[in-house]
């Protein structure tokens, strides 16, 4: 298997991935993974229509983008993979608590509720939530400067101190009550129960919801400016955001040499 991964050097979401694959690599002979910076390898940028990062190509076909963690990789790979997480959840015993999102709340409070005994378990589609987005964090107390990566690390860290289960890569379809109880079934189709269920699913990139913005996710739409901002070297681009936002996240994106628009975008 030869992957090739194509990234950007100011991507926060792209060392996951690489280091995830070369991991891989290390362990099977088989496999061979290339990492190709974007911004310097335009003709291959272009000849794979990469607009993007993590950009991911196994045997010169697209096989996954953004950030993966190593599990849904492998499950990727391997359907096996894929159904005996399955049957471990359909196992599971019922948890006195199920947190749904791991990013401050969710963190809080599935620690909160071990410290008391009870047993719990955090159901997360990105550990430490949308805290992995932001590249510099300056006005959380007690930390002078640290980085969103470091940060949710952290959360990660100080939840496994604690017996709590942490099931992931997952994110929750539909909840139910069925005897009593609260049954969540997971979008691998797994069904996990619990006595009581804590929503924490805090914040995620807001769509315009216009024609076109899914289907082209990943091929010209991005949410990132840090990430994606140097594909866009030499292309022409716009920015939509709402107000401050707009203004602040052009600054990072004055630097390309190309002419750009861009968009307040104001809720009504």
């Amino acid at each position: 298997m030869n992957f090739e991964v194509f990234i950007s050097l100011s991507c926060h979401n792209c060392p996951e991935v690489v280091q995830a694959l070369n991991l891989i690599a290390v362990l099977n002979p088989k496999v061979r993974v290339t990492t190709i910076d974007g911004a310097l390898y335009r003709d291959e940028v272009n000849a794979r229509n990469v607009m993007g990062v993590p950009a991911v190509f196994l045997n010169g076909q697209p096989f996954l983008s953004g950030r993966r963690q190593l599990s849904e990789i492998l499950s990727k790979l391997d359907g096996n993979v894929a159904q005996k997480a399955v049957d471990n959840l359909n196992n599971t015993p019922p948890f006195d608590v199920l947190v749904v999102g791991s990013g401050p709340a969710g963190s809080t409070a599935a620690i909160y509720a071990a410290r008391k005994g009870l047993k719990v378990g955090v159901i997360a589609d990105r550990l430490g939530g949308q805290v992995n987005e932001t590249v510099d964090i300056e006005n959380f107390t007690s930390i002078l400067k640290t980085d969103g990566t470091s940060l949710a690390n952290n959360f990660t860290a100080h939840l496994k101190a604690y017996d709590i289960d942490i099931l992931t890569p997952y994110t929750v379809e539909t909840t139910e009550k069925v005897d009593q109880l609260w049954q969540l079934t997971l979008n691998n189709k797994a069904k996990v129960k619990a006595k009581t269920v804590i929503v924490a699913t805090g914040a995620r990139w807001k769509q315009l919801n216009v024609p076109g913005e899914n289907e082209y996710r990943g091929h010209g739409v991005a949410y990132c400016p840090h990430c994606d901002g140097p594909l866009f070297k030499v292309k022409m681009w716009s920015l939509l955001a709402g107000a401050i936002l707009a203004l602040k996240q052009q600054s990072t994106l004055l630097v390309l040499p190309k002419p750009s628009l861009c968009y307040s975008v104001a809720k009504r």
